[in-house]
């Protein structure tokens, strides 16, 4: 008899399929014939398939086939879009992409990308997440995501950051904690921070990732008045209970950095917005910065409330007031590093911007115009490809940073 227990998926019957559900957001169906064919007396419960006439190894090798076909056809459950899920199988490379995977600046920092989605639609998203016309979603195994992130962090000459920033929210992400514990495995890594909005924070949570070996939460809160928030995150702003969370961290004395993006006629008022934000930093202790406002850039496919950027220099001028009167630097200055940010060793590029190449096609991307496709280990979003399937040639127009983009020839 195999009894098959798992830990991330979960079971239930409906009608003559079966609903397999991934963490807690992603789920399949499979007809519960495939299953007994498998073994027609299985015994199907809500962490366990059981298999009274086959040896384990048997239904172990047969259901990772059902399962390996059933992730292909993945769907989110609240959204309905399609997942394009990616492990060690889907042969599918990390390193290529600016929405999802492993993104290397040329510094110790690594960017970790594990999904795309967002729960909230802020009016000044820079990368249109949350509710858009994209048609698929990424989700990553994050064993898979960890191990070739260490194949870069062993070669950088500093110690490294693994900043959790996707395009999107990854609280979202189930599998945070395991992504936690893999990244702290892997050699040369130091700081393990994650970028969130916040609003998915619960005390155990916030236990279990720092427990798991998470360095800071870089928390996007853009003002501490609450018609302010409500405006720009385009629906009501959950503030007490970020808060909440806030306080608990610093009884924890977990660090928190704020990271408020400052948006021109939405949150740059100097007293109702940057100085409330300045004063709740400083009541959080921590090894790193407690506050880091970001300048709002124009992106072309993000969403741009504002016409016009605000000059740097005004920018600056906004919060020089503050550095004085609160003792907090806020402003760049020379060989002022905190974060320990240096230049470091960098992938090398197999393939260079106006080269022409041969890639195989992986399947359409996000949108009806991009097409995911590989080379030289590398992921390549093509824009314009109408083939679908096979390989073809295509010219790049973009390789900076190891983030392809071409367009077929």
């Amino acid at each position: 008899m195999a009894k098959l227990e798992f830990e991330n998926f979960s079971f239930k019957t409906e009608n003559e399929n079966l609903l397999v559900r991934y963490g807690i957001r992603y789920e399949f169906t499979t007809p519960i014939s495939s299953l007994k064919d498998i073994d027609s007396d299985i015994i199907i419960s809500e962490k366990t398939l059981e298999f009274p006439n086959i040896s384990e190894k048997t239904a172990e090798n047969k259901f990772n086939r059902i399962l390996s076909k059933g992730l292909s056809n993945l769907t989110h459950k609240i959204n309905g879009k399609q997942i394009i899920y990616i492990d060690e199988e889907s042969n599918i490379p990390l390193i290529g992409s600016g929405e999802f995977g492993i993104v290397d600046r040329n510094t110790n920092i690594i960017e970790i990308k594990p999904l795309t989605g967002c729960n909230f639609s802020c009016t000044y998203c820079s990368v249109n997440e949350g509710i858009n016309n994209k048609l698929k979603d990424i989700l990553i195994d994050p064993y898979y995501l960890a191990e070739k992130t260490g194949e870069i962090s062993k070669e950088k000459h500093f110690p490294v950051e693994c900043n959790i920033g996707p395009h999107g929210e990854p609280l979202l992400y189930p599998f945070m904690i395991e992504l936690i514990e893999s990244l702290k495995e892997q050699q040369n890594v130091e700081i393990i921070s994650v970028n969130t909005n916040g609003s998915l924070l619960t005390k155990e949570l916030i236990d279990k990732m720092f427990d798991a070996g998470l360095s800071r939460i870089n928390l996007s809160l853009n003002s501490l008045d609450q018609e302010t928030l409500d405006k720009m995150n385009g629906s009501k702003f959950p503030l007490k209970h970020i808060l909440n969370m806030i306080e608990y961290c610093k009884e924890k004395k977990y660090p928190v950095l704020l990271a408020p993006l400052v948006v021109p006629s939405f949150n740059d008022d100097p007293v109702k917005d940057i100085e409330p934000l300045v004063k709740l930093a400083k009541t959080i202790h921590s090894p790193f910065p407690t506050i880091g406002f970001q300048k709002f850039l124009i992106y072309k496919g993000g969403r741009n409330p504002v016409k016009k950027e605000q000059s740097f220099n005004d920018f600056f001028n906004l919060l020089k007031p503050f550095e004085e009167k609160y003792d907090l630097i806020l402003t760049p200055k020379k060989d002022y590093n905190p974060f320990n940010i240096f230049e470091d060793k960098t992938l090398e590029k197999p393939m260079m911007k106006n080269h022409k190449i041969k890639v195989e096609i992986i399947g359409k991307g996000r949108t009806p115009k991009e097409t995911l496709c590989k080379a030289n280990n590398r992921i390549i979003t093509v824009r314009g490809l109408e083939k679908t399937k096979g390989s073809t040639t295509i010219k790049l127009i973009r390789d900076k940073h190891n983030i392809f983009i071409g367009v077929p020839l």
